[in-house]
Order: C-alpha cells, then structure tokens, then sequence
C-alpha cells in the first residue's frame, strides 16, 4: 500500500504544485495539469524519481525544479525535477524524518531518528557544514519565514526553536547549532504534524490523539497565557466516542487561519484568534494524509491516503492515494471581522 506522507507547495504558484512523498517513489505534479478538485490517481512522476526504501519528507530547494528528499534509507537527495538527476548529500544514522529549506541562507536543515539536527550547503564541496545532538528523535522541522525562526518537533514532547542567523553561524563556523529556547509541547501525546503561523509568531501542532494545540514562539509570560488546546476530528460510533489521529495542518498565508486533516477523512478551517470552527467539509474517501496552501492562498493541496492506524490493513475501497486541488478555499479561509 501507498502513503502520500507529505507536499510542499513551491514558490511560484504556477508551477510545481509539489513533489510528494509516495512510498517509494517522488511524484510531481503542474498546478495547470489539475482540475479543479480533480479525483483522480495520482501518477509516478516522469523523469521517475525513487529512494530504495520508503520516503518520509519533501521539500523545494532555492527553486521550483530542485527538490530534496530522505526517508527509511537514511540518504538526503538532491534532485533536478525537470531531468530526474539525482545526487546523495550525505546520510544521517537513522531514518530521515523531516526537512526544511532555508532561503535566505540557501541551507537546507534535516532532522532524524538518530537524534542529530543537521544543516547543509549544497552549494559546497562537503555539503554538511553543522550536527547538533538532539534530546529526542526529530519528527517535523517547520521554517517561518515571517519571524526567521525554524521549530524542531521532538518524541516526549521536546520543543526547540532556533533563529535562522544562529543556524546560518553554526553552520559557517562548522559547530553545533544552539536553541533561543527548548519547552515542552501542551500536547501529552504523539505529535504528527506541526505548521507555523502565516505572521510567524507562533505555530499550531496536531497529535494522534486528536487535540490540536496553539501555541507562541515569544517566551514572554504574557504571550505564553495565550496558548491553549483543543480537541478536534471526532465522532460519536454506536453511542462512543470515536478519536481519529490529526495527520495534516496548514496556516493560510493571508488570512492567517488554518486547515486540520485527520484519518476521519474530514477537512476543518480554524480561526485559532477566535478559537473556533470556521467550515467544516464532506469527508474524503480515506484518511487526509497531507495538506498546502499555494503562496498566493488561492489553493488548498489535500493529499488523501489510508494511515494505516492501529495496524488495520487498508479496506478493498481505500487503496486509492489522491490528490485534490480545492480552489474556493480564499474566501472560505477568511475570518470573520471582529466586533
């Protein structure tokens, strides 16, 4: 079975739409070559760019035709998305679990199970230019170009941020990276998907327990009182409640509110200022596996496949890995004024 795990969307809106994890193997797709809320299978891309062993991350790199990957095999690819060439930046001790491109250092920073921060040049002869142990294993790294800060996901809750000159230094001076501050998540379980706010002062993050939780980069007491959680992507079956893992977020860059994703199948738009709902849509087939805005917040890229939660092998009819094109999604983001 095939799991589309994740997709950025690239900086010029009219191209690539993403290179997606899916298995094995990247896809591509055109933002023309979509039709509105097209359904339909999502194809390998051609040239064919594959890992040899499951891929876990994606990003764009200093344009819309280079993209980075790494996954199970433990390799950070570089690759040219018009002609397929591929190249090995190096490798970490454990899988590669989450990347992130920096632009306005051109660094690409990459986290992993082997509990190591790491952060390359490509653009040097050895590209590795900085590893920081880490208390945890990385799940998602997360760059917030408003406040150049990026945010490190760790197991047991361990939160790290990071300013990006601090990365930029450690990297130049070939040492390891040191934190603005370390925190512990306010969500107690499992942490699958993190996304930073559209004006970079804080970020959203989502755990397999269902519970989305807001929280503030500025360590100021005060700021600090304005996070709080709350519980999303449930249901009532045969009278119990039934709680669904939260798979995919995404800030909206102009307006500021965001989508949640959850293995319910069911699209949901935030308004974390007003903590409330804004739209809640008609689930999907399957589990809502990853989500993108494009950049100019005219489009949402919904990522829909089985998770295979609890170990259940995927049924006959959720063998389908989709990717949806929502085009009405600018309004519909848009909060309502305040009183």
């Amino acid at each position: 079975m095939r799991q589309l795990r994740s997709f950025w969307t690239a900086a010029n809106p009219s191209r690539h739409l993403a290179p997606a994890a899916l298995g094995w193997n990247l896809v591509t797709s055109l933002v023309s070559g979509l039709e509105p809320a097209a359904r339909g299978q999502l194809g390998l891309s051609n040239p064919s760019l594959s890992h040899p062993r499951p891929v876990l991350c994606v990003t764009f790199g200093s344009s819309s035709n280079v993209a980075y990957s790494g996954g199970l095999d433990r390799r950070i690819r570089e690759w040219n998305l018009e002609t397929g060439e591929c190249r090995v930046l190096g490798k970490h001790d454990d899988a590669v679990s989450s990347l992130a491109w920096i632009p306005e250092h051109n660094l690409l920073v990459s986290g992993s199970w082997d509990r190591t921060l790491k952060i390359w040049d490509p653009s040097a002869e050895e590209p590795l230019r900085s590893t920081s142990s880490m208390p945890e294993r990385i799940y998602n790294i997360v760059y917030t170009p408003a406040t150049a800060k990026v945010l490190v996901s760790m197991a047991h809750r361990h939160v790290s941020v990071y300013g990006t000159y601090e990365l930029a230094n450690a990297a130049k001076e070939g040492r390891e990276a040191k934190p603005d501050h370390t925190r512990e998540s306010a969500l107690k379980m499992l942490t699958r998907a993190v996304a930073p706010m559209a004006d970079g002062k804080g970020w959203a993050s989502a755990s397999i327990e269902g519970r989305i939780a807001v929280e503030y980069f500025d360590p100021d007491p005060s700021a600090q009182a304005m996070k709080y959680a709350f519980r999303a992507h449930r249901a009532t079956v045969n009278g119990q409640e039934q709680v669904y893992p939260i798979n995919a977020l995404a800030y909206h860059p102009i307006h500021n509110t965001f989508a949640s994703g959850g293995s319910d199948g069911v699209l949901s738009v935030w308004d974390h200022s007003a903590k409330k709902r804004m739209r809640l849509y008609p689930s999907y087939p399957t589990a809502i596996s990853a989500l993108a805005f494009s950049p100019d917040g005219t489009k949402l890229a919904i990522g829909v496949s089985y998770e295979h939660d609890n170990a259940v092998s995927s049924p006959e009819d959720q063998t389908r890995v989709l990717l949806l094109l929502k085009e009405t999604i600018m309004d519909e983001c848009k909060p309502k004024a305040r009183q």
